[in-house]
């Protein structure tokens, strides 16, 4: 990748949910679907206040963590932080943020969305509302909507892959978070259910 990595641990420089029905589903020139949505937990940790051997950011490509120091092919980035840090929350909070690549300094790719439909109830994942250049706080038990850096498909289109993630745990001390994530690895595709998409 042509972009330069951000420096070892330092600062980088929400909309409605509306589940799509079928009859919007996927581009209909995307070859069929070979891979079952995947499922992982992973624990990221503070992109600040953290050794540089823990993983801060995930690859939605790749479904892997990503040091950030090593390498900046990642979607988006942990941060625990202040209110004044990221422009978030009530004055003085300590706030949790997860970064897509537009708000730490790389070109607006991919996006995070917060919503406040149950992680069960996500079945496909949406098109727009995506936030591209701001941090989405999260708290345990929330559920976030993500979408990668676009990709070249098969039929030569261009598509993210999708995913939904459901922040399971917050630990402030270690300054880490426990996410479990359910991604559809199928260029282009959208469905968030067990099994070979169709949409």
């Amino acid at each position: 990748m042509s972009e330069t990595p951000p420096a070892p641990r330092t600062w980088l420089p929400i909309a409605a949910l509306t589940l799509v029905a079928a009859s919007c589903g996927v581009d209909s020139t995307l070859p069929p679907a070979s891979i079952p949505v995947a499922q992982q937990q992973i624990t990221l940790y503070a992109l600040t206040g953290t050794p540089v051997t823990t993983p801060s950011g995930y690859n939605m490509v790749q479904l892997g963590e990503v040091r950030t120091n090593v390498s900046n092919n990642f979607d988006f980035v942990l941060d625990i932080g202040i209110d004044s840090t990221f422009g978030v929350g009530t004055k003085g909070d300590t706030v949790i943020v997860l970064l897509p690549r537009g708000a730490v300094g790389f070109v607006e790719d991919g996006g995070l969305q917060w919503t406040a439909t149950s992680f069960d109830s996500v079945v496909v994942a949406p098109l727009t509302g995506y936030e591209q250049a701001k941090p989405t706080r999260i708290r345990q038990g929330d559920v976030v909507l993500a979408a990668s850096r676009r990709q070249t498909c098969d039929d030569a289109s261009s598509h993210p892959r999708y995913a939904k993630l459901n922040i399971q745990t917050v630990d402030l001390v270690a300054r880490s978070v426990v996410i479990l994530v359910v991604i559809d690895p199928n260029c282009g595709y959208r469905s968030l259910k067990s099994g070979i998409p169709v949409l």
